[in-house]
C-alpha cells in the first residue's frame, strides 16, 4: 500500500521513497494517465508518436514489424486507452477489417482518429460498424521533415457525428498545435486527395509538359518560365514547378483511391515523360 501521512496541514504521498505533497497532480499521474495508441509506426505513426510524446501524452506504438513497436509487447495488457490513432497504409485490402478488430479489442476507447489517406466514404463506413466515436484527420507535410510540419500546419479533423462530445474535441485540441473542423469525413478525406496530392501532381504535369515541348523545340525551359516570375510574384498563379518524374507513394497511388477517369491524365502524362527520358 502507498504511504499517505498529514504533515503541517497537507495530505502527503510517497512514490519510490520520496515524498510529495501535490497529491492531486500525483494521484492523476500515477494513476489516472490515459494512453494514446498509435497503430501503423510508419513514417505517420511514429510522427505522430513523436509529436504526442513531445506533449507529455502516454503513448503505445504497435506495428506488425515488432521492431518499431514502442511501449508495447502482445502480452501487455495497455492500460487506460484513451485515444487510437490510426496510421496504416489506407491501400491496405484489408483497413477497415484491421481497424474494426482493434477497436473491439481495447476497452475503454474514446475516440479513433483516421490519419491515413483513404478511399473516401472509408471513415463513414468503420463509423457504421461501431459505436466508438470515429474521426477523420489527414496529414500534411514533407515525410523528411515531417515532424516540424505537423507544428506548422493546421490539423483539419472531421465528424459525421453532429453532436460529438465536446470533451472529445476539448483533447484533441491539446495534442495539435493548431485545429480546424470539418463538416463531414467525406469532405477531409476528399481534400488530402484532391487539394493535396493530386492538385500537385497536376501542377508537375504542367511543367512536364512545357518540358517536353521545349525539348522539341529547342529552346531552354529554365529561360522560358522566367516569364512567369513577377506574375507569380505579384499575382500568386504562375508556379513553375520542378518537371521530374512523379515517383514516391503518394501521388500517384493516391489516385487509385478515388475512381474519375478525368484524374487518370496525371499518371498518363507522368508515363509518356518518363518514357521521353528513355529516348
Amino acid at each position: 500500500m502507498t504511504p499517505v501521512r498529514v504533515w503541517a496541514g497537507l495530505l502527503c504521498l510517497k512514490i519510490d521513497d520520496i515524498w510529495y505533497t501535490n497529491i492531486t497532480q500525483i494521484v492523476f499521474l500515477k494513476l489516472g494517465t490515459m494512453t494514446d495508441i498509435i497503430l501503423g509506426m510508419g513514417e505517420v505513426g511514429e510522427t505522430i508518436f513523436n509529436l504526442l510524446v513531445e506533449k507529455n501524452f502516454d503513448c503505445v506504438g504497435i506495428d506488425i514489424d515488432v521492431s518499431k513497436c514502442k511501449n508495447y509487447s502482445e502480452n501487455r495488457v495497455i492500460e487506460n486507452p484513451e485515444y487510437l490513432h490510426i496510421c496504416l497504409s489506407g491501400e491496405l485490402g484489408e483497413f477497415t477489417d484491421i481497424i474494426l478488430n482493434w477497436i473491439n479489442k481495447i476497452d475503454g476507447l474514446q475516440a479513433v482518429l483516421v490519419h491515413s489517406t483513404v478511399k473516401p466514404g472509408t471513415t463513414k463506413h468503420i463509423q457504421e460498424k461501431s459505436k466508438t466515436p470515429v474521426l477523420y484527420s489527414p496529414v500534411r507535410g514533407v515525410h523528411k521533415r515531417f515532424l516540424e510540419d505537423i507544428k506548422k500546419y493546421t490539423k483539419f479533423i472531421s465528424s459525421d457525428d453532429k453532436q460529438l462530445d465536446p470533451k472529445i474535441k476539448k483533447n484533441l485540441e491539446k495534442r495539435f498545435e493548431k485545429i480546424d473542423w470539418m463538416s463531414t469525413t467525406k469532405t477531409a478525406e476528399l481534400a488530402k486527395i484532391l487539394v493535396d496530392t493530386t492538385y500537385y501532381g497536376w501542377l508537375i504535369n504542367y511543367a512536364q509538359i512545357t518540358k517536353m515541348i521545349c525539348e522539341k523545340e529547342g529552346i531552354d525551359f529554365d529561360e522560358m518560365w522566367k516569364f512567369s516570375d513577377e506574375i507569380q510574384e505579384f499575382l500568386g498563379n504562375r508556379p513553375k514547378m520542378f518537371p521530374g518524374v512523379i515517383g514516391g507513394h503518394c501521388v500517384i497511388p493516391n489516385l487509385d483511391l478515388i475512381d474519375y477517369e478525368e484524374l487518370k491524365t496525371i499518371s498518363n502524362v507522368n508515363e509518356l515523360f518518363k518514357n521521353s527520358k528513355k529516348s
